[in-house]
């Protein structure tokens, strides 16, 4: 680490309650899928899942320095080895990963203040210093890797500068067997209180899935309490048909918007007027970029090259 990391939010409440991420940790490729929850609507196309959020979240709590460059885009410095700590992914498998995040289209048609279209992640290229020599790390072993500088894409910088933070360490998730549960522990971390008498199960499921038949309910019920270890790990406890969560500081000093949500008592439902923009953002409103997902594929493959070569520097650096 470079010192104090600079403020910056694991997630987002929108990110997360938006379903921009399948709750599965295998999920299918979508094409203009529609998504429509209390929350929001938007449309997607490509392949999101609980594993894309656990290597999303890790660059974004790892970041070691933010600059926040005059076009409004935001870039991270990364080191790669602590995302794949904390993602617990492998060379290969983050590799594909990245590059879904680079390749998936997302367009955030309500609520209205986070209207846009774009990417997740921009660009992943070798962080370069102002004399242009490269950003490196030295192995533990031997060798040295290159840092990254990771350009966020325009859904998530918008998510990053409108919505509600939300902070927490990103591993524990990660250390879940099955994606439902990820999904749900990312909801119910999404709020600062939890509604009296806890969530009801089913309906944080259906929050976090959409609708489902009866037998795909029990699965994720079975799913669910098979990690009932892993989510008490972090506050989140399953009784019967019940889950309450056990309230803690929020973790890497990130704090949420103070206005909070409002549930009812199945928390699963929120007035959708307690959401608060940032003090700079306020009125404020940015047009949804129109591009079609022919145009965005180009700049995924040219910045497919640039993480292909960043991991095969990390993989010669060990």
């Amino acid at each position: 680490m470079t010192g104090a990391r600079p403020p910056m939010p694991t997630t987002t409440a929108h990110a997360i309650r938006l379903l921009l991420f399948q709750p599965t940790r295998r999920p299918e490729p979508v094409k203009g899928q529609t998504i429509e929850t209390p929350w929001g609507k938007i449309r997607l196309w490509g392949r999101l899942g609980q594993a894309h959020a656990d290597v999303l979240e890790a660059i974004c709590f790892c970041r070691e320095k933010r600059k926040d460059l005059e076009d409004g885009a935001i870039k991270l410095l990364v080191d790669p080895a602590e995302v794949r700590r904390r993602s617990r992914q492998d060379g290969t498998t983050l590799k594909r990963i990245l590059l879904d995040l680079q390749q998936a289209v997302i367009e955030i048609i309500e609520p209205k203040h986070l209207a846009c279209q774009g990417q997740l992640i921009g660009h992943i290229d070798f962080a370069l210093r102002g004399d242009g020599s490269y950003i490196t790390r030295q192995n533990p072993f031997g060798g040295e890797r290159h840092l990254w500088s990771v350009t966020l894409g325009p859904v998530l910088t918008r998510l990053v500068q409108a919505d509600v933070w939300v902070g927490y360490d990103p591993a524990p998730i990660a250390r879940m067997r099955h994606g439902i549960s990820q999904a749900i522990a990312r909801h119910v971390l999404s709020h600062k209180t939890a509604p009296r008498g806890g969530w009801n199960l089913d309906g944080l499921i259906r929050a976090a899935s959409g609708e489902l038949n009866d037998q795909q309910l029990r699965d994720r019920r079975r799913e669910i309490r098979a990690d009932a270890e892993a989510l008490a790990a972090i506050g989140v406890q399953i009784e019967g048909g019940r889950v309450s969560r056990r309230v803690e500081q929020n973790r890497d000093g990130v704090e949420q918007n103070r206005d909070g949500v409002e549930q009812n008592r199945d928390g699963v439902e929120q007035n959708r007027g307690a959401w608060s923009k940032t003090a700079a953002l306020a009125g404020t409103r940015s047009d949804a970029l129109q591009v079609h997902l022919q145009e965005h594929l180009p700049v995924a493959r040219d910045g497919a090259c640039q993480v292909l070569s960043a991991f095969a520097s990390l993989r010669r650096g060990g």
